[in-house]
């Protein structure tokens, strides 16, 4: 659900957010940069399930297969990749804890969306106990929070 906070305590960051950042994608790095600076700059607590480690090391390997990272670029977002992190917090209750949650926002959305499913459980977990959002450039990830009525904010950023 797209409703407006005005400044949330944590934020879940979804996988392609962190690519963005770590492997330097021209047309989504200048957005994802900054509003990872305004969040950071209102003390906004970062979250992420578990998933998103093999997300951003799958995306980097089919990047550096593909020819759009060179080894160097390819190592050098693995390092990212691993500095970041430190600035991100698991699940509070674990990655098991979203598991049958995850299954129901997924619903009707094929297997493509489960991974989703996971980030989606996780805002509305946080949600539950403080203002939270959540940071995509997917926007069928605000289609699923709509339909599952979660209430919660998904901010889709735009590329460029």
């Amino acid at each position: 659900m797209a409703s407006e906070t005005t400044s949330p305590v944590s934020v879940v960051i979804d996988a392609n957010v962190v690519i963005a950042l770590c492997a330097g994608e021209p047309d989504k790095l200048a957005n994802a940069k900054a509003k990872i600076e305004e969040y950071s700059g209102k003390a906004c607590n970062f979250y992420a399930p578990g998933v998103i480690i093999a997300e951003c090391l799958f995306v980097f390997c089919r990047k550096l297969s593909d020819g759009v990272l060179t080894p160097v670029e390819h190592s050098s977002a693995v390092l990212s990749l691993m500095r970041l992190m430190r600035q991100i917090h698991p699940p509070p209750t674990g990655d098991k804890s979203l598991i049958e949650r995850a299954e129901e926002i997924r619903g009707a959305f094929g297997c493509s969306r489960s991974a989703d499913g996971i980030y989606l459980a996780l805002a509305e977990e946080l949600n539950a106990a403080m203002s939270t959002e959540l940071v995509t450039f997917d926007a069928g990830m605000l289609n699923q929070a709509a339909r599952s009525s979660l209430r919660m904010l998904v901010v889709v950023l735009p590329t460029v």
